[in-house]
C-alpha cells in the first residue's frame, strides 16, 4: 500500500476519531468530512508537515516525520490556502522554478510547458498568477505538484469555487493521472464531489469506504 494510517489522531477530542485506512499505489482517494474535521491535517501529515498526537503513518514504506525529504521527492502537494501558497506576483514559470529548487532540482521552460499541457492549461508559463481565475490557479497548483513526476499527488479542496463544467475538467485530469499509475488524494466537504473517488476516507468515522 502507498499510504497507511493506523490509529492516527490529530486531537484527543472525542469528535475526532482515530484514522485507520490504507490506500493503494494507484487510484483516486478523498478525505471527506465537515469543515475542520481534520482533512487538511491528514493531507499534510502524508508529507510530514503535521505530527499526529497518536498513531503511525507509512508513505511508500517510509515514516513521513523521519524521512520527510525522501517523501517530498515522491509526493507532490498542490496549494493549501493559508499554509502552502504560491507567489501570486510571480509568473507560472518562476513559481515552478522556485518549487523545483526546494526539491534540489532545476526546471527548464520546456518542462514547465509540458506540465501545463498535462493539466490542460490554456495559458503559458509567462502568465502572472494573480491574473488567473480559480480554475487556472488550480491547474498551476497541480502542475507544481507534478514537478519531479511524483507517485502521489495531493490536492486540497480542488473543486471549491469552480463551475460544474470546470469541476468535470479537473476530474478528468485526475483520471488521467490515475491512468498513469499515480495515486491522487484530495479533500472535500461535499458528497457530490466524491463520484470520482475509488476510496473515501470518512473523517467523522475514521475509516475508508468505497
Amino acid at each position: 500500500m502507498a499510504v497507511s494510517f493506523r490509529g492516527v489522531r490529530f486531537s484527543w477530542h472525542e469528535e475526532f476519531p482515530p484514522l485507520t485506512f490504507s490506500l493503494p499505489a494507484s487510484g483516486i482517494a478523498a478525505f471527506h468530512g465537515r469543515a475542520k474535521s481534520g482533512k487538511t491535517a491528514a493531507l499534510l501529515a502524508i508529507i510530514g508537515g503535521i505530527k499526529p498526537v497518536a498513531g503511525e503513518i507509512s508513505v511508500l514504506g517510509m515514516d513521513p516525520l523521519r524521512q520527510t525529504r525522501a517523501i517530498r521527492r515522491r509526493v507532490g502537494l498542490s496549494f493549501v490556502e493559508g499554509i502552502y501558497e504560491p507567489y501570486f506576483s510571480l509568473t507560472v514559470a518562476d513559481n515552478c522554478r522556485f518549487q523545483a529548487a526546494l526539491q534540489g532540482q532545476k526546471i527548464e521552460t520546456r518542462t514547465v510547458e509540458t506540465l501545463l499541457s498535462k493539466v490542460r492549461a490554456d495559458f503559458g508559463p509567462d502568465e502572472v498568477l494573480f491574473r488567473l481565475d480559480p480554475l487556472r490557479r488550480l491547474k498551476v497548483g497541480i502542475a507544481l505538484a507534478l514537478i519531479g513526476s511524483p507517485e502521489i499527488v495531493l490536492v486540497d479542496e480542488p473543486f471549491r469555487s469552480l463551475k460544474r463544467n470546470e469541476e468535470e475538467e479537473v476530474k478528468e485530469i485526475f483520471r488521467e493521472l490515475k491512468g498513469e499509475g499515480r495515486l491522487v488524494v484530495f479533500t472535500t466537504v461535499k458528497e457530490g464531489e466524491l463520484d470520482i473517488a475509488d476510496q473515501v476516507i470518512d473523517m467523522e468515522k475514521g475509516v475508508a469506504r468505497k
